[in-house]
């Protein structure tokens, strides 16, 4: 069998024709430059950012602190009942811890109010 005859040299022929066709095709044409979309924010979504980063940060405070407060308060009356050695004593731990408690809500629900009401999003524009 002989390889190079002319059935396969046509053949390979047209294989290279093809190939570079399809190259030369593909070099023609042009990639379509990337289209860059800068979006800066409405004035009214940046002071809403930072109208909501002002409000959590503050509501977290107030959270935390009245956990913390809760935390405290719980250790304080543990210990007074384990060292107390009278009914009176553990009753005055507890009356004691409950005062506490009501305290730091109270605390709590006033820096809660001092924040005012939650910002709102501004509305989309319509398109």
């Amino acid at each position: 069998m002989n390889f190079i005859s002319p059935k396969n040299v046509a053949l390979l022929v047209a294989a290279g024709l093809i190939a570079s066709t399809g190259t030369a095709m593909a070099a023609d044409t042009a990639t379509p430059a990337p289209t860059t979309k800068t979006h800066s924010p409405s004035a009214e979504v940046t002071a809403f950012k930072a109208a909501i980063a002002t409000y959590r940060a503050g509501h977290e405070a107030a959270i935390n602190t009245f956990k913390s407060t809760v935390a405290t308060a719980k250790t304080t009356k543990e210990a007074a009942i384990k060292a107390a050695t009278t009914p009176e004593s553990k009753a005055a731990a507890r009356t004691a811890f409950q005062t506490a408690i009501a305290s730091a809500k109270s605390t709590r629900d006033a820096a809660v109010a001092a924040l005012g009401t939650k910002p709102v999003r501004p509305v989309q524009a319509a398109k």
